[in-house]
């Protein structure tokens, strides 16, 4: 079942209805969805699917949707966004909490592409890691990762 939701997630016009699934599944999706991340679903040549690029971004819209209940696949998550998708900053936004080494790379990521640094600063504001030391680094080391965080920072306080 999980390689035919996985094959689904390579189809755009079959994705919404695999996240959907998976969404509706709960807590139970939790495990299929690390089978996903940690790469030991594969497909029939043998790839896993997390290096096929649009299972990768269904997997992490789907961890996102169910919120705090995917916090055992933080890891993946802080992974992802290391590697530069911004999509794996929406899904750590969507926990309760997050660990300190995703804070970190939230803060990094504030030198990213627009995308990556302002869903990074909004998942940062959030989990009120304002003040985090590696975030005020990194806003003091670049004018730009600034600009963008002072600016989601005033958009979220308008909210």
């Amino acid at each position: 079942m999980n390689n035919q939701i996985f094959e689904r997630f390579c189809d755009p016009s079959t994705m919404i209805e695999a996240e959907q699934e998976l969404v509706s599944m709960g807590e139970q999706a939790v495990p299929i969805l690390e089978s996903f991340f940690n790469g030991n679903a594969k497909n029939k040549f043998g790839i896993p699917y997390r290096k096929l690029g649009l299972p990768m971004t269904c997997a992490l819209e789907t961890a996102r949707r169910i919120g705090s209940l995917s916090k055992p696949l933080e890891i993946y998550f802080r992974e992802e966004l290391k590697s530069g998708n911004h999509t794996a900053a929406m899904a750590l936004c969507s926990l309760k909490s997050i660990e300190e080494e995703s804070t970190v790379a939230l803060a990094e990521s504030l030198s990213g592409d627009l995308f990556l640094a302002s869903e990074s600063a909004v998942t940062l504001i959030k989990h009120s890691k304002v003040d985090h030391s590696a975030v005020l680094k990194k806003l003091t080391e670049s004018e730009p990762a600034a600009k963008i965080f002072n600016r989601i920072k005033k958009w979220n306080s308008g909210v």
